[in-house]
């Protein structure tokens, strides 16, 4: 990957001398530019989702901290930023960038001020661009996190509506759309997020994952996630035939409650004596008292004759977790046959954070560079339309200008019947200056250039599937013996392309027929899928070898 990067570099630099050699605007050099630093930045990954899906839940899970805040109106949402870091003071955590290009770093006071419904709230609330979280998790040090207001974001009534409240919350869910659209496009990897509704169909699941990916997403950089499957569990079973229908627009859907993982991550690490509490009280009370008791809160909070154990204790014991996180511990937990570290076992598994940070380090952490390869050519390819629709029609209106001023200075000069030597040395001054060939010169270039980043980017592609092969091989060691896992380990890229290209033409054909037998024999469709792209590394590998040698001038 490095020596891909560094050809990036090379050719985004080349790209802005073609630019400015085309005498195209200063500005587009600029931003051709501008994209070579951005390949060491880290991996930008943003959260999308409809408003109250349960974003701010579910990045407070992924980072293992209460930070964004839940629960709150969509006035006060924000784009919140969370980067690599330590906040030079402990008593102003987080930074605030305002719309007018203005900064202050702003205490947790600022924070809960900015929860409310009133319009002065709505009012700063309008006025902030993004708020920036430091913080020392190893998370962040590749990744960059941006946790976004939502989609068609809902502002609530306020009970005194006024024409300035009205105006002011349309503008405001105008802002918290257009802001999530804006973090969706400019994302290296995204995760799309949905919350599941009460006795939702399959269509209605995948419908709205279609409406949160707004049919723009690709496999390449998106992973889905079912958020709140505490309250309909039955969902996950169901994750995997969804997964394969989005299979385009989503790399793999994962099913997680953010709000369980967050309440058992607390509790464990807090106060891991409060679940043997919790087990050992509701241990107490007959099981179909128990379950009377789970069907509501209200039920919860009452006396009954055959319960032991006070409303006061019971409460106690829930003490601010929501109701289906804590009724989700209490059923886990009642199980008289499993013991306590059976229980959270289970609810680890059914919280599923486990599965999606495996899913998030295969597929974004170690990709991070790849995907921001993979951006950068894509905002090159962007400069290159915004040449040829925008500009390349101004530079033709402009020769085509020149031409016919061309010809009307020759016909006068020709017509003047003047000295013959100096109406010669006029004509060539006239060709010189009033060359009607700009447009042949930028067309070439965009041409030139396009099919350098085209080349690129198949390039990116090649290494995402060595590097998708690469993890499926790790995954899965026993299909494959000790010279097998050698070698392909060797030729997805583990110890840098170069390796891959020492082997003489001769022996790659006969590895390449190799793995094209084993490919169509093999049992487990793992091998079979590791067999066909080492096949097709092979082939690739011949072609620019042979290539190469009929060609050695050229740097293929």
């Amino acid at each position: 990957m490095e020596r891909i990067a560094d050809q990036l570099r090379d050719l985004l630099q080349r790209a802005a001398e073609g630019i400015r050699d085309a005498r195209l605007p200063r500005e587009l050099a600029d931003r051709m530019e501008a994209l070579i630093p951005r390949l060491d930045e880290p991996c930008v990954l943003t959260v999308v989702g409809r408003a109250k899906a349960g974003k701010s839940t579910f990045v407070n899970a992924l980072l293992g901290a209460d930070l964004a805040k839940v629960g709150v109106t969509e006035t006060t949402a924000t784009i919140n930023f969370f980067r690599y870091g330590q906040p030079d003071d402990a008593n102003f955590p987080v930074r605030c960038y305002w719309q007018n290009g203005q900064w202050e770093d702003v205490s947790r006071k600022f924070l809960d001020d900015l929860q409310g419904n009133d319009e002065a709230t709505l009012r700063r609330a309008k006025e902030i661009e993004r708020l920036e979280y430091l913080l020392p998790h190893n998370f962040l040090r590749d990744v960059t996190l941006v946790d976004t207001p939502g989609l068609e974001a809902a502002v609530d009534e306020h009970q005194d509506v006024t024409a300035d409240f009205l105006g002011l919350r349309d503008q405001l869910r105008q802002q918290h759309h257009q802001q999530t659209e804006e973090w969706c496009q400019r994302a290296d990897a995204v995760i799309y997020l949905i919350s599941q509704v009460p006795r939702a169909t399959d269509a209605t699941v995948l419908e709205e994952f279609r409406a949160v990916t707004g049919g723009s997403s690709s496999a390449l950089n998106a992973v889905g996630v079912v958020a709140k499957v505490d309250l309909y569990p039955e969902i996950i079973d169901k994750v995997s035939k969804f997964a394969a229908q989005l299979k385009d627009n989503l790399n793999t859907i994962v099913p997680v409650s953010a709000g369980l993982h967050r309440a058992l991550d607390r509790l464990l690490h807090n106060d891991a004596q409060y679940l043997k509490d919790i087990q050992a009280i509701i241990r107490q009370i007959p099981p179909k008292r128990l379950q009377k008791l789970l069907d509501s809160d209200e039920f919860y909070e009452q006396e009954f004759p055959d319960c032991p154990v006070t409303v006061e204790e019971r409460c106690r014991i829930r003490g601010d977790m929501p109701w289906s996180v804590f009724t989700t511990i209490v059923r886990e937990l009642a199980v008289n046959d499993q013991d306590l570290q059976d229980g959270i076992s289970r609810l680890q598994r059914l919280a599923g954070f486990g599965p999606l940070q495996e899913v998030l380090r295969d597929h974004f952490f170690k990709r991070a560079r790849l995907l921001k390869a993979f951006r950068t050519v894509r905002d090159a390819q962007a400069i290159l339309d915004d040449i040829r629709y925008n500009h390349l029609p101004q530079f033709e209106e402009k020769d085509h200008e020149d031409a016919r001023r061309r010809d009307r200075f020759l016909t006068f000069i020709r017509s003047a019947r003047g000295d013959p030597a100096i109406a010669k040395e006029l004509e060539e001054l006239i060709n010189t200056v009033l060359v009607p060939f700009r447009t042949q010169r930028v067309e070439k270039l965009c041409r030139e250039l396009d099919r350098k980043f085209s080349e690129m980017s198949h390039r990116l592609e090649e290494a995402n599937a060595d590097f998708h092969a690469l993890n499926l091989l790790e995954r899965h060691r026993q299909f494959f013996n000790d010279d097998e896992w050698e070698e392909l380990r060797r030729l997805f890229g583990l110890y840098g392309e170069s390796e891959r290209e020492k082997e003489d033409i001769d022996k790659m054909a006969k590895r390449q027929q190799f793995w094209v037998v084993e490919g169509q024999k093999a049992r487990h469709q793992e091998r079979r899928e590791i067999a066909r792209r080492a096949e097709e590394c092979y082939r690739m590998l011949i072609y620019r070898a042979t290539h190469r040698k009929n060609n050695p001038s050229d740097g293929l």
